[in-house]
């Protein structure tokens, strides 16, 4: 399949790319060339939907794109790392080889970390007297990194000027200033294309997973009971929104008994019409049109097999709560819901981490219940709560909340640090600081 890629850069670097990129026959390049830095939030936008995959020629127009501009969109960019500067030392060696043979080297250079400046200075055992260097930020623009070379120069601090800033680089050979360029090699060229390429592969497996929803409506029968004919009335309304949805998405659906709805689709739509799994329209649309509740599970599988019990899964949490809500349970473990609501968690019933696994044993709670923990303190922006506060969040009982927090005092994973007093009258609850930042 074909992989669409839009390569964002400087114009004299894209020829370069366009180049390289001949041995990937699955690169569909959309090559986007500026002059200024400042234009890249402008090109994103404008190609956005028609690509798969972003690649950009630096770190910076990559910075820029992921502060501007939200989206799922992969993007890859191709580092500016020390073997970068073996070409740029070579070339002042070429232009001005009395300068490293009779005095030491005073240079300023900017966007590269120290570390590796100094790293391969070592490598090619290049005296240097004075080195004056500028790491990228993001709130930098490219007049700053000009000022900051041009400034040393004027005051002669320096003899030459390594950049990685096409902008910056024009105007000070412009002004006559010795300046070395530094580029993406053609071996980080030839990975950056790699990486794109599988960033691009990885997207088209994803969407083609296979979703399958359960909707769950609220006991019709029991919900309208005044007669048959108001019954089918609601049954009809309800299949013509399901229509109109199915028809929207290109989904398979199947109403197997009264009470539940069944549709097959790819992970691909559910992604785009769920904006990215924050919200669901179509659990919107039956509440506001019929004001009835419902309850959908959404699961997503390599096999339909696994993205029905998966859609079980998912269902059982969105009822778990009280219902009225939706969650999303993935083939690698991670669940999100309840989708729509301000205070929605995104967790993983599985974990590698160490510390978490250690945690789960200390305190006798599944690793799920941990991450979800996490994820809850990490949402509510506190790590102190009280157990109706995660019953709430938890769709648990109280007591099943007071548990969870007793096992984790048990264990010292949270203390009580203090009470709250209920709005009506009772106990006074209790508040526990949960100690699991980890």
């Amino acid at each position: 399949m074909e992989i669409k890629v839009a390569v964002i850069g400087p114009y004299d670097l894209l020829d370069e790319v366009l180049h390289m990129a001949t041995t990937f026959p699955a690169l569909i390049l959309l090559p986007l060339g500026y002059k200024d830095v400042q234009e890249v939030k402008q090109l994103v936008l404008s190609c956005k939907e028609e690509v798969d995959v972003f690649l950009f020629a630096g770190p910076i127009p990559y910075q820029i794109a992921r502060e501007h501009v939200d989206g799922p969109k992969p993007m890859v960019y191709l580092p500016y790392n020390g073997t970068s500067l073996y070409r740029v030392f070579f070339q002042l060696l070429r232009d001005s080889g009395t300068l490293l043979k009779d005095s030491r080297l005073r240079f300023s250079i900017d966007v590269l970390s120290l570390q590796e400046i100094e790293q391969r200075l070592d490598e090619l055992s290049i005296p240097v007297d004075r080195m004056y260097t500028m790491e990228y930020r993001q709130e930098q623009s490219a007049g700053d990194i000009l000022q900051f070379h041009y400034d040393l120069w004027t005051r002669n601090k320096i003899d030459a000027i390594f950049t990685c800033v096409a902008s910056v680089y024009w105007e000070l050979r412009r002004l006559e200033i010795p300046c070395y360029r530094v580029t993406p090699t053609k071996s980080t060229i030839q990975d950056g294309l790699y990486r794109a390429q599988m960033e691009g592969k990885n997207l088209q497996l994803n969407d083609t997973q296979i979703a399958i929803g359960i909707i769950n409506i609220e006991n019709i029968v029991k919900k309208w009971h005044s007669s048959e004919y108001e019954l089918q009335r609601k049954k009809i309304a309800i299949q013509e929104i399901l229509i109109d949805y199915g028809e929207e998405i290109q989904a398979l659906m199947n109403w197997p008994d009264r009470n539940e709805v069944i549709f097959v689709t790819t992970r691909g739509v559910i992604e785009r019409t769920t904006s990215m799994f924050t919200r669901f329209p179509l659990l919107e649309r039956i509440v506001n049109r019929l004001n009835i509740s419902a309850s959908i599970g959404i699961g997503l599988g390599r096999t339909a097999n696994e993205a029905q019990s998966k859609a079980g899964e998912a269902l059982s949490k969105a009822k778990a709560g009280g219902g009225g809500s939706c969650f999303i349970a993935m083939h690698d473990g991670n669940v999100v819901g309840p989708l729509g609501e301000e205070f929605q968690l995104a967790y993983s019933l599985r974990s590698n981490n160490p510390e978490r696994l250690n945690a789960a044993r200390k305190s006798g709670l599944s690793v799920g219940t941990i991450n979800k923990l996490i994820s809850f303190c990490q949402n509510y922006g506190s790590s102190q709560i009280t157990a109706a506060d995660l019953a709430s969040r938890f769709g648990v009982s109280l007591r099943s909340a007071r548990r969870i927090l007793s096992k984790l005092e048990q264990s010292q994973l949270a203390i009580v640090v203090g009470e709250e007093q209920p709005i009506c009258k009772g106990r006074p609850r209790q508040v526990y600081d949960l100690k699991l930042q980890i």
